[in-house]
């Protein structure tokens, strides 16, 4: 399924104009040609859009890719720290679990938390997808 990046929180409409502007419509688009660091800065200069705006909406998209994370789901995991793709592998299925179990009971943020299985086929799939979005090296992000 192709995701508009509408369906995606938060999107600034200066920024959606902006990516519409160059065709970039749907997140498979913004991944293909913003997924990379290098990419994603030539593309922010291109548009005049923020860097981190930018960022973030990859972040986003690239999240979008596993599917039955949506919206709440996606933000309850932004808000623990696990925001990528690259992230949500390398998690422990009970632990994260738990976590978001707690979160979502503190914040009612869902009207349910996600189950057990929900998790550990977020995990999975995780683990399963090919990595799209780069980082520049910590010492340069740093340095910028």
């Amino acid at each position: 399924m192709v995701l508009p990046l509408a369906k995606l929180r938060q999107v600034p409409p200066l920024l959606k104009a902006a990516l519409k502007a160059r065709s970039i419509t749907t997140c498979d688009q913004l991944l293909a040609v913003a997924g990379r660091c290098d990419d994603r800065a030539a593309l922010a200069r291109a548009a005049r859009i923020a860097p981190d705006q930018l960022t973030e909406l990859v972040r986003r998209a690239d999240l979008a890719r596993v599917k039955g994370v949506g919206t709440v789901f996606g933000r309850m995991l932004e808000d623990l720290g696990i925001g990528e793709v690259a992230k949500l592998a390398h998690q422990k299925p009970g632990r994260l679990h738990a976590r978001l179990h707690r979160y979502n009971a503190a914040s009612q943020l869902a009207r349910r938390s996600p189950t057990p299985d929900e998790v550990a086929d977020w995990i999975a799939q995780a683990r399963q997808l090919p990595i799209l979005v780069t980082y520049p090296p910590r010492d340069q992000e740093a340095a910028g």
